[in-house]
């Protein structure tokens, strides 16, 4: 079977929808060929644009940055657990997560799946959207898991921090936002999910990647 690569990104845009309170993200030309020979622009975003990485220094006293996030949390074999076919509540439980117990071992990587991402550009986007309850963050950190990416703008509901907390204190890398999880046709794929190297920030835009196939054959992270 031969591998294919599936972008779980959100295209990043001019006035694009941003979590409510965050910059609005803005693309100016610096230069332009007639001018200068060259186009040149410049780009301002929030740090929490689009499909993004959160870290230790987002929501807790730490100095922990997207730069000292360890490669093997980013990049390696990822496990897609698929609830899109339930019915779910306002935060995804323990309860929901118990079908996939005998999948998740220490240091995984987990996409969860809830096809919120389909929504991305709707005002409804931001709202009503399933977080992450405290159960459900004690059963990931429970199993140790490495990385969490979900389809959802955040983690948590309300403008609370809880879940974030609870996720990052242990290590746990959170990316929020991600895309097109619904293309994935494997419920095991190889992540490939690079930040921006931001030196002593909170987060970062991100382009992540899935390669499904059998034939790949990647570094055994």
């Amino acid at each position: 079977m031969l591998s294919s690569i599936i972008d779980l990104t959100h295209k990043i845009t001019a006035q694009m929808p941003v979590f409510p309170g965050d910059p609005q993200v803005t693309f100016t030309q610096v230069n332009t060929i007639t001018k200068s020979g060259y186009n040149i622009s410049q780009v301002c975003f929030g740090t929490h644009t689009g499909t993004h990485v959160d870290v230790p220094h987002h929501a807790l006293l730490s100095d922990s940055a997207v730069d000292s996030i360890p490669m093997d949390a980013l990049v390696g074999w990822a496990d897609v657990l698929d609830l899109s076919g339930k019915r779910l509540g306002k935060e995804i439980t323990a309860a929901d997560l118990d079908e996939f117990t005998d999948r998740i071992h220490e240091g995984a990587r987990i996409l969860l799946r809830t096809d919120w991402s389909n929504r991305f550009g709707e005002p409804e986007f931001f709202m009503d959207y399933p977080g992450i309850s405290e159960g459900a963050a004690a059963w990931l950190n429970g199993r140790k898991v490495k990385t969490i990416a979900v389809e959802q703008p955040s983690v948590d509901i309300d403008g609370s921090s809880t879940t974030h907390k609870a996720l990052l204190s242990t290590g746990t890398v959170i990316i929020e936002s991600i895309a097109n999880l619904h293309s994935l046709t494997q419920d095991r794929v190889y992540l490939v999910a690079l930040p921006l190297n931001l030196v002593g920030m909170d987060g970062s835009p991100m382009r992540v990647i899935a390669i499904e196939g059998r034939n790949i054959d990647p570094p055994p992270l």
